[in-house]
């Protein structure tokens, strides 16, 4: 296999992107090396980068007694792990010696549940195991819980609009299903503030601060606005992901369909967006390219993945996915872009990955992860 082929077929890997048959590409590949260094020969990786990554991988497939028949799957996977962040940090000649892995304690998380706020103020906690009914001040049904989901009734007599809001904590995602059969999958970190019912004839409009996947019903008669305080979307019926996080950058991006995206709540000049494009709000336009779909929508699947992105961005993601904060007192990293996908991953998994990787230090203080300069 060609040395180009072989990075593209592990980039796909890390997205999730590889079909059955790849796969056992990649399978039957790796298995062909006696030794497993050869790989990161053929990739042209330094000596000690060749060292610290296949320590790592030995290190995490011994430890957990694995078939034969299953080592190799393990192999394909910390490999795409290592290759990824490191193709996309690009600084191959940068890293610091072989240093002993040391399995750090693992953070504990405080659990904090969904928030449901009702209209008069009043915040009623959700537990994400249970299930509940709704009812309004006069006790008639307007919505019932069913685990993390909450479905609204519709009611085509309401004649005044009324809003609940959720608010999803860091390391939560949670599910509405609009009165119109909207499903809003709500991300970590994120609050939508929506309508019990929605008014017949009028548009069906919900506020977004954080990210959020639609799947909006259709309804010609009643566009679907989604308002944040920097990006607005306008639709029919279809499928997009928004994200409009104080800290980040705020984008849609397009699953299905078509979408009118514009700045702020202004709708005037909206642009229009396809299948496969994001849209990301500037400060004087908007900017529109395509993308990897599943990079903007395998977080809904548990899976926490970033393609080029800013190390200050990832530890905005991290800090939202895993529920923890982050304190960086090395500033270099900041600037340095990464590529990888995590799932069932560990907090201290993921950062072991990034230390052997970027070589820095962390270590936990008071449920904190301090990240340091390798000493």
């Amino acid at each position: 296999m060609k040395k180009k082929e072989l990075r593209r077929l592990f980039d796909k890997y890390t997205r999730n992107e590889c079909s059955e048959r790849e796969i056992e590409l990649l399978d039957s590949y790796l298995n062909s090396f006696q030794g497993k260094k050869q790989l990161w020969t053929v990739l042209d990786c330094d000596e000690d980068v060749i060292e610290r990554i296949w320590s790592r991988i030995k290190s995490d497939v011994d430890g957990k007694n694995v078939p034969v028949k299953n080592m190799y799957r393990l192999y394909l996977k910390y490999a795409a792990i290592f290759l990824g962040l490191l193709v996309g940090v690009g600084v191959w000649h940068q890293m610091s010696k072989v240093t002993p892995i040391v399995k750090s304690i693992e953070i504990v998380v405080k659990d904090s549940p969904v928030i449901l706020k009702m209209p008069d103020g009043e915040s009623v906690p959700i537990d994400a195991k249970g299930e509940q009914v709704l009812a309004n001040k006069a006790g008639k049904l307007v919505a019932q819980q069913n685990g993390a989901q909450i479905r609204y009734i519709k009611n085509n007599l309401v004649e005044e609009v009324v809003f609940n809001e959720v608010i999803v904590p860091h390391g939560k995602k949670f599910q509405i299903i609009l009165s119109d059969g909207t499903m809003v999958f709500i991300n970590s970190g994120s609050s939508l503030r929506f309508p019990t019912n929605f008014l017949a004839g009028k548009e069906r409009q919900v506020f977004l601060e954080g990210e959020a996947y639609f799947e909006v019903a259709k309804d010609e008669a009643r566009p679907f606005l989604v308002t944040s305080s920097e990006i607005g979307i306008k639709v029919l019926g279809t499928h997009f992901v928004v994200s409009s996080y104080k800290e980040s950058e705020k984008f849609a991006v397009l699953a299905e369909g078509s979408v009118a995206v514009y700045r702020g709540q202004v709708q005037d000049s909206p642009t229009i967006i396809a299948p496969g494009e994001k849209a990301t709000i500037q400060e004087n336009d908007v900017l529109v390219k395509s993308v990897h779909i599943s990079d903007y929508l395998n977080w809904m699947e548990g899976t926490l993945s970033f393609n080029d992105e800013l190390f200050k961005e990832i530890v905005l993601k991290i800090e939202r996915h895993y529920g923890v904060e982050v304190e960086n007192n090395y500033g270099a990293l900041d600037s340095m872009k990464f590529k990888g996908s995590f799932k069932d991953e560990s907090i201290s998994d993921l950062l072991d990955t990034f230390k052997e990787s970027a070589g820095f230090d962390y270590e936990i203080e008071h449920n904190k992860i301090i990240i340091n300069n390798k000493k």
